[in-house]
């Protein structure tokens, strides 16, 4: 007698069938958004990661010969080319006149190479310019950096370029270096990684699309809108530069003591040396926002360059202050920043290697 196995109700084969397609579809949909990632800043992370490498005396490094095109941000996508020097810019075929020290403004990030001021200033004046940006780098780090590379470059103009989060990141460098520390990379890479779930692009989706402001970057603020002008406004250069927080505190003595370093390195190698203030998208813009950010202060980053300009001078520097140029031209309704990224545009990068080449021709640094 041959036994019939039970068929199963047909309500739940149903089910089955369909819980099955909907495990497959996720399967499919998760393969390609690995293979084509959305935008976001889970993405952008890890893209940011891939262009690492550790250095004991800097923190990070770019890796050399890179050819990595950044697809993750959620506002722009640009392409980073190093040299061997790992450096964001074409191979040196001799001396640089001029080296440029600085973080991600310097850096360019969100435009691509031959947008960064330090290229445009190049372009602009006739005269070499090497790239010593990165996004990872503070005032800690700087005078390592122009060690390394503006002195065998035979530079004899060195422009040092400060932003806001220099002061809580230098502190933050010393730290890990002095710790005894050195592969920075692995670090980043434990501190940055994402709980199982988020782990999955899809997840990632669902969750970007459940909460849209996952899509921007920490720190992109809260949407302004007036007239043609749309952006972001974020606390986050009062965060930076609060002069009650004893990482910023640190971080002052850390810029005064590596600007000292600076002027002796200099001094050494016959250098000139300038001091560049670079403003936040909200102190550029204040005149527009002061009314909706009436809790906040732009004494206290009118204070930053001041002190700035102060420590520039005592070691003999020229000090450039880019708010009263940027200020003059947002009055006329330009943006100059990334909307939601807050970093420069290409308007931007444009405008800061126009008023850095006139401050030069000023000084009488670049010659006929």
């Amino acid at each position: 007698m041959t036994a019939h196995r039970r068929a199963l109700p047909k309500p739940v084969t149903m089910l089955l069938l369909i819980g099955f397609g909907l495990i497959m579809g996720l399967v499919v949909l998760e393969i390609f958004l690995r293979l084509v990632p959305m935008p976001n800043r889970f993405a952008f992370e890890r893209q940011s990661i891939e262009q690492w490498q550790s250095d004991d005396e800097l923190l990070l490094h770019l890796k050399a010969n890179l050819n990595l095109t950044i697809t993750g941000h959620p506002e722009f996508r640009y392409t980073v080319r190093t040299n061997a020097d790992g450096l964001r810019d074409d191979p040196f075929d001799g001396p640089q006149e001029i080296a440029a020290v600085g973080d991600s403004f310097t850096f360019g990030l969100g435009v691509e190479n031959d947008q960064s001021w330090p290229q445009r200033l190049e372009a602009i004046s006739g005269h070499s310019v090497a790239n010593l940006g990165w996004a990872g780098w503070n005032s800690y780090v700087y005078p390592a950096a122009l060690r390394r590379h503006a002195v065998p470059l035979q530079s004899h103009i060195w422009l040092w370029a400060f932003f806001a989060n220099d002061l809580p990141e230098s502190t933050g460098a010393e730290s890990f270096i002095t710790s005894g520390r050195t592969d920075y990379k692995a670090e980043a890479e434990r501190d940055s990684e994402l709980p199982l779930p988020l782990q999955l692009r899809t997840v990632q989706l669902l969750a970007v699309l459940a909460q849209p402001d996952l899509a921007l970057l920490a720190n992109s603020g809260q949407p302004f809108e007036r007239g043609s002008l749309k952006m972001r406004i974020s606390d986050y250069p009062w965060r930076m530069t609060d002069p009650a927080d004893p990482e910023v505190q640190r971080g002052w003595q850390l810029t005064e003591d590596a600007l000292a370093e600076t002027a002796q390195l200099a001094a050494e190698n016959d250098a000139q040396v300038m001091v560049i203030f670079i403003p936040a998208r909200e102190q550029v813009y204040w005149p527009e926002i002061a009314d909706v950010m009436s809790d906040f202060d732009v004494a206290q980053l009118d204070d930053t360059a001041t002190h700035l300009g102060e420590i520039a001078n005592a070691n003999g520097f020229a000090y450039l202050n880019l708010l009263d140029g940027f200020r003059a031209q947002a009055e006329s309704g330009e943006m100059l920043y990334f909307p939601s990224d807050g970093h420069w545009n290409v308007a931007g990068h444009e405008l800061a290697a126009q008023l850095i080449e006139d401050a030069l021709q000023a000084h009488d640094w670049l010659g006929s």
